[in-house]
């Protein structure tokens, strides 16, 4: 019942926002390679801002609605009985582990920006608090779902049985109990700071951002499924080695070199896997409560066509590593663990008008945790955002 006063209550606010008169929305459609082989859409975000005027004279304040629903792609990491990661022992486990989610997420978010600069639409730092909730629905496969009785349980034997039955504490996946669903709410807060000329085709300086998510379990609206404090800390520094402009003020070519760097600190009973791990290509970060993350690309551009309107390839060649440190969590076995995962590849992506991205990737996971063996992957989609 909660679950469904909640989901009415963000249509009921979709349909009020949407009858307030903004001053502009964000728009963007991303695809996911699992569906459709990257063809067809699979999840949509809207942003509604508010015209509110700035509070400090020449710094943004902005207060906007975003909502971000669609499908993603998952596997099950950890053992749903005692939460033991599945990597340490594949073998044991050696059923289908892919499932797909169906997800809702809004934050309703204000922000203020300090110090303006010259070079850049951003501030020098910006503050921001948002309160955000998110809907889940997990599901193997939609020809499954054929009544009301086969939503209780995922991935099942070959006999038609739940593989995970009613004994199942779910401790390694807490949002995969029950029917499968979960509603969350939670608070975030954060600063960020932009000191970066960027053009798109050439990038000099450094921006980043301190990011803290908390959710207890007596959030207001929250179903109990999530209990968990983040601590989220990003920075990225470009350089740009070489650039041939344009009169127009584009390039012609241009090769820029960059590396992020980012370090989660978790905490938390029941940590839900859209907060889990790092951004990494290829394999999956362990659960754990410390993780650090750092891609390394150089990427050449070029050239620039168009006017206005922005149009490019672009071609990156990448190498990431990360890092699982301490405590693994949703786990009841007190393990503790330092494991370390890699990869490298290349990125194939063309721009179109600023807005639609195009991309190809292929790349090979030299490192995956518990010294798994080596994969090679591709993935290809693209994106469209106004």
């Amino acid at each position: 019942m909660r679950k469904a006063l909640s989901m009415i209550a963000i249509m009921l606010m979709s349909f009020y926002l949407g009858a307030i008169g903004f001053g502009y929305h964000v728009f963007e459609i991303r695809t996911e390679p699992e569906f459709g082989e990257g063809i067809f859409p699979s999840s949509v975000m809207y942003q509604f801002n508010f015209p509110v005027p700035d509070l400090i004279d020449g710094s943004v304040t902005e207060l906007a609605f975003r909502l971000d629903n669609g499908l993603v792609y998952r596997d099950l990491r950890q053992d749903p009985y005692t939460g033991a990661i599945i990597a340490r022992d594949p073998d044991r486990y050696d059923y289908p582990r892919q499932y797909t989610v169906h997800f809702d997420e809004f934050n309703l978010f204000f922000s203020q920006g300090f110090i303006s600069t010259d070079f850049s639409s951003n501030d020098l730092l910006t503050a921001f608090v948002s309160i955000d909730g998110r809907f889940e629905m997990a599901f193997e496969r939609l020809s499954w779902m054929t009544s009301p009785g086969e939503t209780a349980g995922l991935f099942w034997t070959e006999d038609g049985e739940y593989r995970f039955d009613s004994s199942c504490s779910w401790v390694g996946a807490p949002e995969l109990s029950d029917d499968r669903s979960v509603f969350q709410t939670t608070i975030s807060i954060g600063l960020m700071f932009d000191y970066m000329r960027d053009t798109l085709t050439t990038r000099d300086g450094i921006r980043g951002g301190f990011y803290w998510r908390f959710a207890p379990e007596w959030m207001i609206m929250a179903d109990g499924s999530a209990a968990f404090a983040v601590s989220w800390n990003e920075i990225q520094l470009s350089k740009t080695l070489f650039s041939v402009p344009r009169p127009s003020g584009m390039t012609w070519f241009s090769i820029v070199l960059d590396d992020f760097i980012s370090h989660r600190w978790i905490s938390g009973s029941k940590v839900p896997v859209y907060v889990q791990g790092g951004d990494l290509w290829g394999p999956d970060v362990p659960n754990a409560a410390t993780v650090i993350t750092n891609r390394l690309a150089l990427t050449f551009y070029g050239p620039q066509i168009g006017s206005s309107l922005d149009s490019y390839p672009s071609l990156m060649i990448f190498w990431d590593i990360g890092f699982a440190l301490g405590k693994v969590l949703n786990s009841s076995l007190g393990e503790r663990i330092a494991e370390s995962v890699g990869s490298y590849g290349i990125r194939a992506e063309f721009v179109l008008a600023g807005i639609s991205h195009f991309f190809y990737e292929l790349g090979c996971s030299y490192d995956p945790a518990f010294n798994e063996e080596m994969f090679v992957k591709q993935r290809f989609g693209f994106s469209v955002g106004v």
